[in-house]
């Protein structure tokens, strides 16, 4: 439920605002400004580009022409500036008087140099970057959308921000990608960055079906469409004024805005139709034919008349076409424009992606609208609804019997029939073939809503503030229904029918006060100072609750109030953060910035005994370049900024982790002739008074330059990240009667590592154009304490001095061939890296004749293991796999390594102290490298002459374009794909692993897309 004083004070400021800005906009008197922004290179018109009038909130974006308007600009002498990603910026002082028209024209010149663009996250004061200590990355949206085929937020971000690592979890439409930056920060704590939109955060967290491995994504709710660019602030050091939750980075989306005084109207619409190929064939099953199998009277048409022991094979998913060819459609429509003093953005989405296995089907419905207004130069006020709702149906799949993949590939040859009927046929469960599978519902349906109001007053030419206020309110539908059948087909009491239904709501609230204060010193202002004050606060309410239905009378009528025995369960939570934040901002000649910044924060999470805590930050920036003293270089760095900066942030204790709380323990008593149940409760977890937020603190240094006449612009930056009072599960003695370990801050992760970024103009030419983007890390991560807690984990282990949820093995030390013995480490030993320790992506864009575009986006991650639980399985489990099977496909050396030793009577495997192991604990064989070069993205694009455009708009343009995804890939490992994940969708703690059992890969997809502006 939404708050009602929320509601009130939303649509109560918004109206506020407009009764305030009639009067004011009839008293307005003032001049305007128009012109044209071009390439100077092309004398082409730039759309997008910001033009603004320096001190006041005046600023319009220019529509596809490249044209702009402003009005109402007071008389006297104004600065007029605009920016654009990818060129120098450009101003001039232009004299304005009341009534009068002046126009200005701008052709700005193409340079990687981005000192100059406005960064709006994780900065106060001076927002431009060159300002800035820490390193704040941007995506520009609408580059990346013509580039690529691009459907969710992930995929904008994928390969393209370093230090930003996304993968995606599985081929399954609707899934979710994991983003993580730069590594782990936290071992009991989720990893996720928190997402902000316009200045609201949104909810971030996934939901899980149960369906064996596999989540949705809150992300994957926004329209791409409606975005303009994504900014990410990477760690403590730029993300201090986020506060006590924000040491995993903080991802700011911000979406388009309509184009004040250009008095127009564009119209923008994009279609897309593909096709996705799972581009893999599933393993075949082996099975060995028994006597029974082989006689002539046998219904297994692969053993009939064959040897007694022959190898036969099978491949339902094959055999069954289980497989089907995907699809992507997409239609878009938005609308941008403004009048005299105000601007707007309207858009409308659908799209629909069917996944390459039955019972896949992701659908997204999208409204935004945008509405921005000034009434006058010192006042803006902005407004946004976005209404999302999304569908998504996922099959069982990865750890799952009840999955396509795992019935099949555990299946035996030796179950095949004749008839195909009553049985397995091949598969692994009893009558569980696809359409069994196909006929378990898994559903969840998402309606969200996302608010946001902001006012910006100049009270004085050196008094700024602003207000922000906003809500993302949604709420889950889930189904899972197992129907009832005569046949067996699922396990159990499932038969009768099962029906889960679930239904989560959930409202995130923010407000937000900032209040910048800016002087000038000395003579021609050599000295800026900016102070900057605020406040910020956030609610967020979660109730879920959930019901199952067991046994019903017919599949048409499977509602819960209609299954013989019914049970449910209810949880509800609500969190309350509330920060101070300060910053002081020093700057001398434009070039030389130091801030120093804190923000007092309290959260609701701590514990009761827990004081509010202050998190520090400290940096400065340089633009050596502009130095006198530097100009012998100028010929060799064209711009040069160093910049340092140290901060520290945190990750809050989960919900009720602090407090003491008991377990439902309902008690049998005696009530004359009849027993009855009495409620009870028993110790469940103690809790921790002194529970407080893990510390992220950072420094990151580096320097962003420009070389070979501005051609080539490269950011290098170092971090050095520790995360203190790191919370672990502390163990209690049994004796003292709780079910559950409380947490405590004791434990300690070091991050580090390099990162990269390159943009490059590689050549020049009249009808030749090659542009090229590198985004490259390394990470280094371990745990440097565990407090007094042990070592634990199993498979992925947590101990001192090495990463996170490290594989471990009993490594094997000697294979003796001619006795069969395999020798083993008496412990567990480091086996492999589960976060990779390299990641790059390099994007080469080729310009043909200035409308054919072709873009490839290459990209790998290096030096990490993948654990092929699947092979595992089919190998030393459940046996359906030829490598076991077929004593010639393997060397015998291999065969002791995977297996051990094959004599009868003998321990597989022997430890070096001489006791006997199993393959459970020995690996090796199974923890593949897992290292891959992905041929991620390649698309084409022809945009069509303006001469043919103009005939139906003056700002007309129209582009058509092919693109693919997954192109290829080049990997040692085993399975089919190294980057999928088959535990996700497992609670928090399966942040910390990388299997692939039965999962999905992700399949090749080609897009044909249309895109017509007018």
């Amino acid at each position: 439920m939404t708050h009602p004083w929320f509601v009130r004070s939303f649509w109560g400021g918004l109206a506020l605002a407009g009764a305030l800005a009639t009067p004011l906009q009839a008293q307005q008197t003032g001049g305007t400004i128009s012109g044209r922004v071009t390439d100077r290179g092309t004398g082409g018109g730039l759309a997008d580009a910001r033009v603004y009038v320096t001190g006041t909130t005046l600023e319009t974006m220019t529509n596809a022409a490249g044209e702009y308007r402003l009005v109402n600009i007071r008389p006297g002498r104004a600065q007029l500036g605009v920016l654009r990603i990818g060129y120098r910026a450009s101003s001039d002082t232009l004299t304005v008087t009341v009534g009068q028209n002046v126009t200005k024209d701008f052709s700005l010149v193409q340079t990687l140099t981005t000192l100059t663009d406005v960064v709006v996250t994780g900065t106060v004061g001076n927002q431009e970057r060159r300002a800035q200590p820490a390193t704040v990355s941007s995506v520009s949206a609408t580059d990346v959308k013509a580039a690529a085929a691009i459907t969710t937020v992930g995929e904008m971000l994928q390969s393209r921000v370093s230090g930003v690592s996304v993968s995606s979890s599985s081929g399954t439409a609707g899934g979710s990608r994991t983003i993580r930056v730069r590594g782990p920060a936290s071992i009991s704590l989720a990893n996720r960055p928190l997402v902000f939109i316009d200045g609201v955060r949104m909810v971030e967290a996934s939901s899980n079906m149960g369906i064996g491995g596999q989540v949705t994504d809150r992300l994957n709710d926004l329209n791409p469409d409606d975005i303009e660019s994504i900014e990410i602030v990477k760690g403590p050091a730029a993300a201090t004024l986020y506060g006590a939750d924000a040491s995993t980075g903080v991802i700011q989306i911000i979406t388009k805005r309509g184009r004040i005084g250009t008095n127009s109207f564009q119209q923008t619409m994009r279609a897309e139709y593909g096709a996705a190929d799972a581009n893999w064939t599933a393993p075949d099953n082996y099975g060995a034919c028994t006597a029974a199998l082989v006689a002539a009277t046998s219904v297994n048409p692969l053993c009939r008349g064959q040897a007694v022991g022959t190898l036969v094979r099978d491949n339902p998913l094959d055999r069954t076409s289980a497989f089907r060819t995907g699809s992507d459609q997409l239609l878009g429509w938005s609308g941008r424009g403004g009048g005299q003093n105000y601007g707007y953005f309207v858009s409308l989405g659908a799209d629909r992606s069917l996944g390459v296995l039955p019972s896949n089907d992701f659908r997204r419905y999208s409204f935004r609208t945008n509405f921005n207004f000034v009434p006058t130069s010192r006042v803006t006020v902005e407004a946004g609804i976005q209404t999302l709702q999304s569908q998504a149906i996922l099959p069982d799949n990865d750890n799952n019997i009840y999955g396509y993949l795992g019935g099949a590939l555990l299946g035996s040859p030796l179950t095949r029939r004749d008839d195909g009927l009553a049985g397995q046929d091949g598969w692994f469960g009893f009558a569980r073939q696809v359409k069994a599978i196909e006929s378990i519902e898994n559903e969840i349906t998402t309606r969200r809503n996302i608010l946001t109001a902001s006012g910006t007053f100049l009270a004085t030419p050196w008094w700024k503030n602003r207000l922000t206020m906003g809500a993302d309110i949604l709420g889950d539908e889930g189904t899972r229904y197992f129907p009832k059948n005569a046949i067996g087909q699922y396990a159990g009491l499932l038969n009768t029918g099962n029906n889960v239904q679930t239904r989560l709501n959930s409202q995130r609230y923010t407000v937000d006060y900032l209040s910048d204060l800016r002087g000038t010193y000395l003579s021609e202002g050599q000295l800026a100072m900016n102070l900057s004050l605020g406040a910020q606060a956030i609610v967020t309410r979660t109730d879920s609750v959930a019901a199952t239905g067991q046994g019903f009378t017919t599949n048409s009528s499977n509602v819960i109030g209609s299954a013989s025995t019914t049970t449910s369960n209810q949880q509800f939570n609500e969190t309350r953060q509330v920060g101070l934040l300060s910053q002081l901002q020093a700057s001398w000649r434009d070039r030389l910035f130091l801030q120093v910044g804190a923000r007092y924060d309290d959260f609701s999470a701590f514990g009761a005994e827990t004081d509010p805590i202050l998190l520090p930050k400290v940096g400065a920036s340089w633009v050596v370049s502009e130095e006198a003293f530097f100009q012998p270089l100028s010929s060799v760095f064209n711009s040069l900024r160093l910049r340092a900066a140290y901060g520290t942030t945190g990750r809050a204790p989960l919900p009720g982790a602090s407090i003491t709380t008991l377990a439902p323990a309902p008690s049998a008593v005696a009530n004359g002739q009849n027993i009855i149940a009495e409620p009870g409760a028993i110790p469940f977890n103690p809790g921790n008074a002194r529970l407080k937020p893990e510390r992220g603190t950072e420094f990151e240094g580096g320097f962003d330059a420009t070389v070979i006449n501005d051609r080539v612009q490269l950011e290098v930056t170092y971090y050095d990240r520790i995360s203190r009072d790191v919370l672990l599960l502390r163990p209690l003695p049994p004796s003292l009667g709780f079910q559950a370990n409380p947490f405590a801050n004791i434990g300690e992760v070091r991050n580090k590592g390099w990162e990269v970024a390159m943009n490059a103009s590689l050549l020049r030419r009249r009808n030749f154009e090659w542009d090229t983007r590198l985004a490259m890390n390394t990470l280094d991560t371990k745990i440097t304490s565990l407090g007094d807690v042990s070592p634990f984990g199993t498979l992925n282990r947590f101990t001192s001095g090495h990463q996170p949820g490290v594989w471990v093995s009993k490594r094997i030390q000697s294979i003796n061939e001619q006795t069969g013995v395999v020798t083993v480490a008496d412990t567990f030993e480091a086996a492999g890296n589960l976060w990779p320790t390299l990641e790059a992506g390099i994007t080469n864009t080729v310009t043909l004749f200035k409308n054919l575009r072709l873009v490839a986006l290459v990209d790998t991650k290096q030096d990490f293991a993948v654990y092929n639980l699947g092979d595992f399985f089919r190998e030393t489990q459940v046996v359906r796999s030829n490598n076991r099977l077929d004593l010639t496909r393997l060397s015998a050396r291999e065969r002791l390594r995977r297996y051990g030793n094959p004599n009868a009577g003998q321990p597989a495997f022997v430890q070096q102290n001489g006791a006997s192991t199993t393959v459970d604990e020995v690996r090796d064989a199974y923890l593949q490298p897992g290292d891959f070069v992905r041929f991620r993205e390649l698309s084409a694009t022809y945009t069509l002459p303006r001469s043919l455009t103009s005939k139906w708009s003056r700002a007309g343009t129209a582009s058509i374009g092919l693109a693919l995804q997954n192109v290829a890939i080049w990997t040692k490992y085993e399975g089919a794909d190294p980057e999928v994940n088959s535990g996700v969708g497992v609670a928090a703690a399966n942040e910390f692993t990388r299997n692939d059992f039965f999962t999905l890969p992700n399949p090749k997809r080609a897009l044909l897309r249309v895109n017509l502006a007018f």
